[in-house]
């Protein structure tokens, strides 16, 4: 009897327990059925910071991008999410999706990129006007970052710049060689040094000459009515004599032991061959006495590439610096000289100069840039110009923060400006700072591009 009570109790306590067990499982399984909503709202109560330029890079504040190293910024919540196909936003009609890290790829449902994980990205009608297909949207906060900055295509007045060194000399037209004609000794040497200025006119030396002294006392006959055979005044110019020493042989009336030689022109001494009492003979190439030189005008003797000649012309503008002292010079070509140098592969020019004061020391070394053709022409600041194995190209700043990569064909470049020959218009806005991280992230973007590309024909061929 106590066994049977005992089993009785013991079921009736299991069943007990089964009862209990029943009534709590549906108040243990709320929190199972409330766990993922749990989950979700803590999840979108901490914020998702991504790269503004490769936004498939997700992380925390303070968090920097692998890539580009830059500061993460919150993401942008308002992305759509959807997997239906709107047909518009408003009044803007959408055309496709497209992921901004490959931009040539297009979609025709938004949702997951199948190249980064990120959203595609809607692409309206009214961009489609602007041509922004396959441009690179930058965001403002690394537009700013970059420094992005941007100039207009416009027209400018300049020419090729040709940059070339000279140097400064005497020049030949201004020069005087001061020479005897007849064997004779040098008496009365007024001038003593080279580096002595005269004045035209001023005594230079006397000469006593006998072949002088005998045609001296034939014209001296000849104005008083004798017969002298030939042209006696004739003679004496021949014989080295000028106007004014003739006509003081006139007025003294008798032959002038010492011949008096006069200064032609203004100048200063730069070759004195003899001395007081030197003796001089034409038959022994020992009739030169001195040279007399004019500074006040000099010549610029430039060496140009020869593929830089045939810019320049008779008559090209030119500024002259000179280097000791850093004066600058207007000058204009006088002369392109007919023939090269075998080695250096240059030509010369020739500019002159005035040099009232001659303050332009000849042998001076000078820079010389010629202003060669100068027109009104297309032009871009020279930085914003990038330069590859396919040529130059420039980043067109298309607006809201699109930009694009023109191919252009360049001419010359002066003052700060390149001429652009083809690939844009007037009025087109440039990109002039920044341009090089603009750049380089689209040709990411384009290789990203290029490789799936291969990828999918791969895909094909097998």
């Amino acid at each position: 009897m106590r066994v049977f009570i005992f089993i009785l109790t013991l079921v009736a306590f299991a069943s007990a327990v089964a009862m209990a067990a029943e009534e709590s499982m549906p108040s243990m399984s709320m929190p199972d059925k409330a766990s993922p909503s749990t989950a979700e709202s803590a999840q979108s109560a901490e914020e998702v910071y991504i790269c503004p330029m490769h936004p498939h890079i997700h992380g925390k504040k303070g968090d920097k991008c692998p890539i580009c190293g830059m500061d993460l910024v919150p993401a942008d919540q308002s992305e759509p999410s959807s997997q239906s196909k709107p047909e518009s936003k408003g009044e803007q009609k959408i055309l496709y999706w497209y992921d901004p890290m490959v931009p040539d790829k297009k979609f025709d449902m938004p949702g997951k990129s199948p190249f980064m994980d990120m959203e595609l990205v809607p692409f309206y009608e009214d961009e489609a006007g602007g041509d922004k297909s396959g441009a690179l949207f930058i965001e403002p906060a690394y537009r700013q970052a970059l420094g992005v900055r941007t100039a207009p295509a416009q027209m400018q007045e300049f020419g090729k710049s040709i940059h070339a060194f000279g140097s400064i000399t005497p020049s030949t037209r201004s020069e005087y060689i001061v020479a005897v004609r007849k064997s004779g000794w040098i008496y009365d040497l007024k001038v003593s040094a080279v580096g002595d200025t005269v004045r035209k006119g001023d005594l230079l030396f006397t000469l006593y000459s006998p072949d002088l002294l005998v045609a001296q006392i034939d014209y001296l006959a000849s104005i008083k009515g004798k017969n002298v055979i030939g042209n006696s005044e004739q003679r004496l110019r021949l014989y080295g004599m000028d106007e004014k020493a003739i006509a003081q042989l006139r007025e003294k009336g008798k032959a002038l032991d010492e011949t008096p030689f006069y200064a032609p022109a203004d100048g200063t001494i730069t070759v004195l061959n003899v001395r007081k009492g030197s003796y001089v003979d034409p038959e022994d190439q020992m009739n030169t006495v001195l040279t007399l030189q004019d500074f006040s005008q000099v010549w610029i003797e430039s060496h140009v590439p020869v593929k830089d000649l045939q810019f320049l012309s008779v008559g090209t503008p030119a500024m002259v610096t000179v280097d000791e002292t850093g004066e600058s010079l207007n000058a204009v070509v006088d002369t392109i000289y007919p023939m090269t140098d075998r080695e250096s592969r240059k030509g010369m020019t020739r500019l002159v100069l005035d040099n009232p004061d001659e303050k332009l020391k000849t042998g001076s070394i000078v820079n010389v840039v010629f202003e060669a053709g100068s027109q009104s022409r297309l032009a871009i600041p020279a930085e914003a110009v990038l330069y590859g194995k396919d040529g130059g190209h420039v980043i067109e700043a298309l607006g809201d923060g699109y930009f694009k990569p023109v191919t252009v064909q360049t001419g010359i470049t002066a003052h700060g400006m390149t001429e652009i020959i083809s690939g844009l218009k007037e009025g087109q806005s440039i990109v002039t700072s920044g341009q090089f991280m603009i750049d380089s992230e689209s040709s990411l973007r384009g290789g990203l591009a290029s490789m799936e590309e291969a990828i999918e024909g791969d895909g094909h061929d097998h």
